[in-house]
């Protein structure tokens, strides 16, 4: 199987030292032998394990799970959307130059994406070049950025450049600030995480960004969360209002068409509905890998599930993305 939705924690974060020393929102690992802890704002964020930072370690591990590769992105934590632009930056240089250069030593089980500088749209975009030249795939981005939705004016020169250069575009769910008042993260986690991915993708579909942008790859996480409930409203919507029309070129479900998803609905029933909308190719393996406590995906073994669907899902589907990306993994064959 291929994994498209992992995260990694570089060993050495924050990078920079005068990044360990200007906010204490910069996430710190304070590592142990086998597990350690995720720092933000002086309190434990996450406990993590040794295979989030040592990827050696990483590789025989999944290897033996019978995993043949995966698609690494940072942990959601190290994007830092509330960096200044130019903290922001030399931060995503450091990242990217990180993971561009681990990704030749583990015998191509391993491909990566960047990060950019969320505050500032025009320099993130100017920032794709680099990334495309040092062989990662793409970028993974919040489903909220700080500056404005991806689907605004702000973000419409990174969007044509990530065309241009045929870089992935992952746009990960997040709590975002209304998380501070659930009294837990997972009760903010349950919630906000499908909200903000439908909310980020939707807003690419009724704005016509992704229609206007035939070219444009990208990879909703988390299945795409609340997406699904909006298309057939959007499509109503759109049918009723001229100008809505206007703004949309072709309908709802033909642009979620473009789109690629991982199965983390976490219910057979939505994850059929989803395949029936999109087309089961449009379906790739994603785990949250390592900072699930148990398999997300085990219910892709339901037996109610179209013939072949697992076995799409987990290999034809994603190794399909990656050529289209111009790579391939060559981890072992799964045991």
């Amino acid at each position: 199987m291929l994994d498209l939705h992992t995260h990694v924690v570089p060993a050495a974060t924050p990078f920079l030292a005068e990044l360990s020393t200007s906010d204490s929102r910069w996430a710190r690992l304070h590592r142990g032998p086998e597990t350690g802890d995720v720092v933000v704002a002086g309190k434990v964020f996450r406990t993590i394990r040794r295979v989030a930072w040592d990827l050696d370690h990483r590789r025989e591990t999944a290897l033996a799970a019978g995993c043949a590769g995966q698609l690494l992105s940072a942990m959601p934590e190290l994007l830092a959307p509330w960096a200044p632009p130019g903290q922001g930056l030399a931060f995503a240089r450091a990242f990217n130059d990180w993971l561009a250069s681990e990704l030749p030593s583990h015998g191509g089980f391993f491909t990566g994406l960047g990060v950019v500088p969320l505050a500032d749209p025009d320099a993130a975009a100017a920032l794709l070049g680099e990334i495309a030249d040092a062989g990662l795939s793409g970028v993974e981005l919040p489903a909220t950025p700080p500056i404005a939705p991806l689907h605004t004016p702000a973000w419409s020169g990174f969007l044509d450049e990530a065309e241009r250069l045929g870089l992935l575009l992952f746009v990960h769910a997040v709590g975002g600030p209304a998380a501070a008042h659930y009294p837990h993260p997972m009760a903010a986690n349950g919630v906000l995480f499908p909200l903000s991915t439908g909310a980020a993708v939707g807003g690419l579909i009724t704005t016509g960004a992704l229609a206007r942008r035939p070219g444009l790859r990208v990879l909703a996480s988390h299945g795409g969360g609340s997406l699904i409930t909006e298309l057939p409203r959007i499509d109503f919507l759109r049918e009723t209002t001229p100008e809505l029309r206007e703004l949309m070129p072709e309908p709802a479900t033909a642009s979620a068409r473009r789109l690629w998803y991982d199965p983390l609905l976490f219910d057979t029933g939505l994850l059929r509905h989803l395949v029936a909308t999109v087309g089961a190719d449009r379906v790739v393996l994603g785990t949250d890998y390592p900072f699930m406590p148990v398999d997300p995906v085990a219910f892709l073994a339901d037996p109610t599930l179209p013939d072949g669907l697992a076995d799409a899902v987990r290999r034809t589907n994603p190794a399909a993305l990656l050529a289209a990306l111009g790579r391939t993994l060559k981890g072992a064959e799964p045991r």
